[in-house]
């Protein structure tokens, strides 16, 4: 699907440089031995484009999506306080490391 979506934008004119995209990979839960094998294989397959740090599956987030909130709109307390830290942890990894990457993406230009 998403190299359809670039070659549209290909055609359209685009610049297609995207040496910044990575893939994310979500709801991951690293007790499944099938999900860390296919990360694993994805990891082998698309090297440094797959984002290091995962988006967990969790309750926690589940959870605020149900009342139209992000994990960060949603207060701690409704939560068993293990659960919510470590989805903010993860979180906070995935954002961090977006952030990085936006930020080495801008210095290029």
């Amino acid at each position: 699907m998403l190299g359809e979506v670039l070659n549209t934008l290909k055609g359209a004119g685009g610049n297609m440089n995207l040496d910044w995209l990575r893939y994310l990979v979500t709801r991951y839960d690293p007790q499944d031995g099938p999900q860390t094998q296919m990360v694993a294989f994805m990891r082998s397959m698309f090297k440094n484009h797959v984002l290091t740090n995962p988006m967990l599956r969790s309750v926690a987030i589940s959870d605020a999506a149900m009342t139209n909130q992000t994990l960060y709109e949603v207060e701690r307390s409704q939560f068993t306080r293990a659960t919510y830290d470590r989805a903010m942890e993860a979180m906070d990894a995935v954002n961090n490391e977006i952030v990085d990457l936006v930020h080495k993406a801008w210095a290029r230009r």
